[in-house]
């Protein structure tokens, strides 16, 4: 069995002395999803898995403690024939077993093969420093014999040692401002706190459509000056947020451009529901900052990064 990325490429290739043609069928989630056959090219048969298994990815925020983390089980199970498009006797079967992750491999690591050796999960540039505000509670994930861990970080915590790997927090106290938490599915597929604690904005962009109608009444010749001639509909509007972090280690370069890469990121904050307040919910965002210049203490003497995120989803209710 292997550990997979499903944004990156996984071929399971079927090589025999003679066959010509294989059949795969493969099962996501216990539920068989596909049939698919091929002809061999040299009596080699290549089926790629992660592109068909990210299908049926369920993207999850990680619940109140991040210790939620959503993979798709995969099993492929081939079979080959002396025949093309699947005809003649079978020469030879079996299956396969992978569990997937919604992680990537940069284009250097060529394949998604996942090591399972002892490594931090949580992205930190390579530094093994985590920001957070003072008395605020947060995990780090990694792979410890084998098995993915969750090391929890209490609200006090200045060190977080795991089974393989440890943490220094630093912990940032900046009264001015109400620090924003980010959440998102990082480059290993697992989810991961980040915190804006500088200045943050909300503003909102709102989109029409209109057309000119005829206001003329024939009964009377006449028309009414209080109504709209030019009518509006379809009038929706999403929150944008800008987010600004703390002075960062150079090494963090990484994580905002993991950020930037991530397909599933959500934020917490305050939500108005009639003349109530909600306090803090989840809420899907898509980060919009597109592109972003990598800073270095050399160049730029403190590294500091803003982000620009938007709501995934419309202010009116429109979910039909």
């Amino acid at each position: 069995m292997a550990v997979i990325n499903l944004r990156t490429p996984y071929f399971l290739q079927i090589t025999t002395g003679s066959h010509l043609s294989a059949k795969l069928e493969l099962t996501i989630d216990s539920t068989l999803r596909y049939t698919i056959i091929k002809n061999a090219t040299s009596n080699k048969t290549n089926f790629e898995l992660a592109t068909l298994a990210k299908d049926y990815y369920v993207p999850d925020y990680g619940g109140a403690t991040g210790d939620d983390v959503d993979t798709v089980s995969i099993s492929a199970t081939w079979y080959a024939y002396d025949a093309v498009d699947g005809g003649g006797s079978q020469l030879a079967t079996a299956t396969v077993t992978h569990t997937g992750y919604y992680g990537y491999n940069n284009f250097w690591e060529v394949y998604s093969d996942v090591d399972t050796a002892d490594e931090t999960l949580t992205n930190t540039g390579g530094t093994g420093i985590i920001y957070l505000p003072d008395n605020t509670a947060s995990f780090a994930y990694e792979w410890a014999g084998g098995t993915l861990t969750e090391n929890t970080i209490s609200t006090s915590a200045t060190q977080v040692i795991g089974t393989n790997n440890n943490w220094t927090i630093e912990r940032i106290c900046n009264p001015k401002y109400d620090a924003i938490q980010m959440r998102f599915i990082n480059e290993a597929g697992v989810p991961q706190d980040f915190y804006f604690l500088l200045k943050n904005v909300e503003t909102i962009n709102t989109k029409r459509e209109t057309f000119k109608r005829n206001k003329f009444t024939k009964s009377s010749d006449t028309y009414s000056n209080k109504d709209h001639q030019a009518l509006t509909f379809n009038k929706n509007g999403r929150k944008r947020f800008t987010l600004n972090t703390n002075y960062l280690l150079t090494a963090y370069n990484d994580v905002i451009q993991d950020i930037m890469l991530s397909e599933y990121v959500w934020i917490y904050y305050d939500t108005p529901s009639g003349d109530a307040f909600i306090t803090k919910q989840w809420h899907p965002v898509t980060v919009v900052t597109s592109s972003l210049t990598k800073k270095t203490s050399v160049n730029d003497k403190l590294v500091q990064y803003s982000l620009e995120v938007e709501d995934a989803n419309d202010i009116i209710n429109n979910i039909l």
